[in-house]
């Protein structure tokens, strides 16, 4: 006899979902009816994937039949599998930037253009708050170290992409890292704000709350070796929690401690480590499909492979020279 949670994953809907973009960056939400599961609450279009029907079939299919559009372009943005006490889904997200037509209800559902930053994990289904955090993370995460880089912090803004995240970190152990550097880390966090950028900071370890005190920032990082001490998730849900990972067993614990998203290395050589081969794409394709968080690619990144890091399943890239 199957457990429940074997029976739950055998019964797993897939279900096609879409993040439809207007020409002003805004997005499609619809309300579900009050007669649906989770009724009342905002969703992303879509619906479930037929058998014997590809993803982006059934996708185009169900916005033709839900919005009256034609879908021009899909890109992948994440997949997720998430387990209500009632319901498994398996939800296989694309983004939707080119289409013909006018979206309008044509099953009476209320529609709403809302801008990434509006979208508020309250207001949709549970399995929705990954879909909303890979849509709000940029493609692009800088590691920058502000011990030695404060005063060079505006020329590095300059090469820096629009909507980029920062790991400010310095560039010592993290055991070492201490409460004295405060004022070379509030001068880096002052001057990127400045250039409208966001920023993480590293935890020096699972005990480290001085994100609790330090204004400007939106989320913390913790390295491979502060996540082995981790139990849970160190920061509220209104902030981003980050880890860096390596291997399959060091994302299963950050997926298990909460991460909104992991560096994930190393893909290829870098110029600070040639002495790594790295992983390769292949396997970090298997690597980053297997857990349900934003994933960014590094190691020996440059912004070309963008395109190859999102075929193979990551949310973005990410490096410490890349934008050098």
């Amino acid at each position: 006899m199957m457990s429940k949670i074997e029976y739950m994953a055998h019964r797993r809907v897939h279900v096609a979902v879409g993040v439809i973009y207007n020409p002003d960056g805004k997005i499609l939400v619809a309300q579900r009816a009050a007669r649906q599961h989770l009724g009342g609450l905002w969703e992303f279009p879509g619906g479930k994937v037929e058998a014997g029907e590809s993803v982006n079939g059934a996708l185009a299919r169900e916005l033709q039949e839900e919005l009256g559009i034609i879908v021009h372009t899909q890109t992948p943005l994440c997949r997720i599998n998430h387990d209500y006490s009632d319901k498994s889904v398996f939800l296989d997200v694309w983004n939707v930037e080119s289409f013909e037509g006018e979206p309008h209800g044509r099953e009476g559902q209320p529609l709403r253009w809302l801008a990434p930053q509006e979208l508020k994990h309250e207001d949709f289904p549970e399995a929705n708050r990954a879909i909303i955090r890979a849509i709000q993370l940029p493609d692009y995460l800088a590691l920058l170290s502000f011990d030695n880089n404060v005063p060079q912090i505006s020329k590095i803004c300059a090469r820096l992409p629009d909507n980029c995240l920062i790991r400010l970190r310095q560039n010592r152990s993290s055991d070492i890292i201490e409460p004295q550097t405060t004022l070379a880390q509030s001068l880096a966090i002052e001057a990127l704000h400045a250039n409208h950028h966001r920023v993480v900071i590293d935890l020096a370890d699972a005990l480290d709350r001085r994100w609790q005190t330090t204004s400007g920032i939106h989320g913390v990082h913790a390295n491979r070796h502060v996540l082995t001490q981790l139990t849970q998730r160190p920061v509220p849900e209104y902030l981003l929690f980050g880890a860096s990972c390596h291997d399959a067993e060091e994302l299963k614990k950050a997926v298990a401690c909460g991460a909104d998203y992991v560096l994930l290395s190393p893909v290829l050589p870098s110029r600070s480590h040639p002495e790594q081969t790295g992983m390769g794409w292949e396997r970090f394709s298997q690597l980053a499909k297997s857990v349900d968080v934003a994933v960014y690619a590094m190691g020996g990144m440059q912004k070309t492979d963008l395109a190859q890091a999102k075929a193979c399943g990551a949310r973005g890239i990410a490096g410490i020279g890349l934008f050098a």
